[in-house]
């Protein structure tokens, strides 16, 4: 079974840096909820990790299939939920593109993208989760 890991480390009083070969990732509040609006939050980079997987996957899948796309758009929309504890109770990604040179095989890669995206695929079947002190 793989493993994936990443380790964040304390940057300031509310931040956490994720530090990779290529990119520098902050995970902050807004000041508006008392942070130093240094980065995303973490339910944020959540919906991007969705949303960037599903696009991931659907790009490996259309260059398979020849399919030539421009101005490729997706909204990752979550509602979260007013009582406790805080999470998103739906998520929602509305895809648009500007050009398509196959509209057919364009709504066919919708589901193949879905279906084969490791984050959503987690999402909708669940996971087990716990907090260890190392």
């Amino acid at each position: 079974m793989e493993t994936i890991q990443i380790t964040l480390e304390q940057i300031s009083n509310t931040a956490m840096q994720l530090n990779n070969e290529a990119v520098k990732v902050i995970v902050d509040r807004p000041l508006s909820q008392g942070g130093g609006g240094n980065g995303l939050m973490g339910g944020q980079y959540l919906l991007t990790g969705i949303g960037g997987c599903f696009c991931s996957t659907f790009f490996a899948a259309a260059q398979s299939r020849d399919l030539e796309i421009e101005g490729f758009q997706v909204d990752v929309i979550a509602i979260k939920s007013e009582d406790l504890p805080k999470r998103f109770t739906d998520i929602r990604l509305d895809v648009s593109y500007k050009k398509c040179s196959d509209p057919i095989v364009f709504k066919k890669l919708l589901r193949i993208a879905e279906m084969g995206c490791l984050s959503i695929n987690t999402i909708k079947e669940g996971m087990g989760f716990k907090v260890n002190q190392k």
